[in-house]
């Protein structure tokens, strides 16, 4: 079992990290060469406090992933998948991080939103 942070910006750190490392980052970045620039948010689990969930959307698709920064063998899990951003929790729709170049999730401002990278 792998130390589990105690902030919330540590845990989406840790948790973007891991997912970097995973096919499910490939599978985004190839879905963003096509689709374009997505919305990203990454969300600490307030009633699981070792898991983050990380969404990313476009305007007709959507997918979230489960991060569990205790889980040694397989930390990232496609959770669940749809086509409107509407469906998503409006709790998930904080849009806090961002795809680069490389379609690596960084954690800071969307592109999208005009903001600067926090």
């Amino acid at each position: 079992m792998r130390a589990v942070p105690t902030t919330a910006q540590a845990k989406v750190e840790r948790a973007l990290d891991l997912f970097n490392g995973s096919s499910h980052q490939r599978t985004i970045a190839g879905l963003a060469r096509t689709l374009g620039t997505p919305l990203v948010s990454a969300q600490p689990d307030t009633a699981q406090g070792s898991q983050v969930s990380v969404v990313v959307a476009w305007e007709l698709s959507w997918y979230r992933y489960r991060v569990d920064l205790g889980d040694e063998g397989d930390p990232v899990m496609m959770l669940d998948k749809g086509e409107e951003i509407e469906q998503l929790d409006e709790g998930l729709r904080d849009w806090n991080a961002r795809l680069d170049a490389d379609g690596r999730v960084l954690a800071g401002h969307s592109v999208n939103d005009g903001g600067s990278e926090a």
